[in-house]
């Protein structure tokens, strides 16, 4: 029978595999994260061409199955005390009004709300009178 020191002392020969251990897991780690950061700054490159300009916002077409034409159209949202100024609301305003244009309503169409609290909340509503011509 073989003692336990002869069969520890044979398994410390270099019969382990080199494939594993600390070492080899950080450097699968940190290959990982170098491919990564390389392909998301590739695609960034490849969907961002220098001195591109940007492209021109052109009304989106809606199908006619979205638009039900008797039913009320209306954005509106809430503004919290501080959360917004002067020039921000009007900001709001253009763009939903422009929101509703690209809708097809009619600038005599477009009714706009803005209420203001007493604590200096607003509540925005920028609706599509289709009553009017």
């Amino acid at each position: 029978m073989a003692r336990r020191d002869s069969i520890k002392a044979a398994n410390l020969t270099g019969t382990g595999s080199k494939r594993r251990g600390p070492g080899r897991a950080i450097w699968l780690i940190a290959a990982g994260l170098v491919a990564g950061i390389a392909g998301g700054a590739f695609a960034f490159r490849m969907l961002v061409q220098p001195g591109e300009p940007e492209p021109a916002k052109k009304p989106r077409a809606q199908p006619d199955e979205i638009l039900v034409r008797e039913e009320p159209v209306e954005i509106s949202t809430r503004m919290r005390p501080g959360e917004w100024t002067e020039e921000s609301l009007q900001a709001h305003l253009e763009d939903y009004r422009q929101q509703i244009r690209d809708m097809g309503a009619k600038e005599s169409q477009i009714v706009t709300n803005v209420e203001r609290t007493e604590e200096g909340a607003a509540r925005v509503v920028v609706s599509w009178d289709r009553s009017r011509a």
